[in-house]
């Protein structure tokens, strides 16, 4: 059983997405909040899932896919419903997270194709450094909006904008890199 913890993790994270969704839309007070608080739960299962497969030693094919994929669902979905606060407007742009939702299709799309030729992809630390900033950033976001009848969004809102410039343009670099790294690993294998 103990084998399957970190699996339930993920799918329990992929879970949480829709829960996070609903909370930012209901329009309750504190939704921020607690919508905060279940992408903190998320981000936990994150953290969790990769150290006790390890841990554990029951890293998985289905893990090894579905791990990365559910980041990617968090952070896209997360990136999303941004644009649709108006508080944000200033601040999460569609360029951003259309270039994010393109580097993340791209990378899944190799992921795939690896898979299929029985390559394991290679992740660098700097991929995982920008899925840390991704979270990061987004837990801030979040943070900022349930404060914001104390500390105003508009005060902090040039520095996230920069922040978020650089975040998309770091996103677009690691999936640069995650092709160079791993075209490479393909011709070689293909030789």
């Amino acid at each position: 059983m103990k084998r399957f913890i970190p699996n339930i993790l993920t799918i329990f994270r992929i879970l949480l997405v829709p829960i996070f969704v609903l909370l930012i839309n209901s329009g309750l007070e504190n939704s921020y909040l607690f919508a905060l608080l279940i992408f903190l739960l998320a981000s936990i299962t994150d953290y969790l899932d990769g150290k006790l497969a390890r841990k554990l030693q029951a890293v998985s094919k289905f893990g090894v896919f579905m791990d990365p994929l559910a980041d990617k669902i968090l952070v896209i979905t997360s990136f999303i419903i941004f644009l649709k606060i108006d508080l944000l407007s200033n601040i999460v742009f569609p360029w951003m997270v259309g270039l994010i939702l393109f580097r993340d299709l791209s990378v899944t799309l190799l992921r795939v194709v690896m898979k299929r030729v029985n390559i394991t992809m290679v992740t660098s630390e700097v991929a995982k450094l920008k899925t840390g900033l991704q979270l990061f950033t987004i837990i801030l976001i979040l943070l900022l909006l349930s404060l914001n009848t104390i500390f105003p969004l508009q005060f902090f809102s040039n520095y996230l904008r920069y922040f978020m410039i650089i975040l998309t343009f770091f996103t677009v670099y690691t999936g640069i890199d995650y092709y160079y790294r791993n075209l490479k690993i393909i011709i070689n294998t293909s030789k």
